[in-house]
């Protein structure tokens, strides 16, 4: 299934930086689907690169719930603030958070990131985490 779009948002890339290793740029827009692989118990950063278009987003919020065999094992909020609708692409950097360590922990997650803004939600996409050694 297609991941969700919105007239007034448009979801670029996710870059996710490992310490010690090279960025992972993982395209969003125009994707079926969506998979993060992040090895297990480092400490990681995660940037939204997003457009905002038509309309102004105030209270603009992040959530992500994280679950394995259907269990929520993570979540997490990010209020982002304010946006103008522009031409120009946003970086959002997200504060830093760590995965889940040992042999117990890898494997694959199933993830959902809703975006909101003005007291409406915008976008929910499924998408997949994976943990590796």
């Amino acid at each position: 299934m297609p991941l969700e779009t919105h007239p007034d948002l448009e979801i670029i890339s996710i870059i996710v930086e490992v310490e010690g290793k090279e960025p992972n740029i993982i395209l969003v827009k125009g994707q079926d689907s969506v998979d993060v692989v992040i090895p297990g118990g480092v400490k990681y950063t995660m940037t939204l690169q997003f457009k905002v278009l038509n309309n102004k987003f105030e209270n603009f919020t992040y959530k992500q719930n994280v679950k394995k065999l259907g269990v929520t094992v993570r979540s997490r909020e990010v209020d982002m603030g304010t946006f103008e609708p522009s031409d120009e692409v946003y970086s959002y950097k997200f504060p830093p958070d760590e995965t889940p360590g040992g042999w117990m922990m890898r494997g694959k997650y199933q993830a959902v990131s809703t975006y909101f803004a003005n007291g409406k939600q915008l976008i929910a996409n499924d998408w997949t985490l994976e943990i590796t050694a």
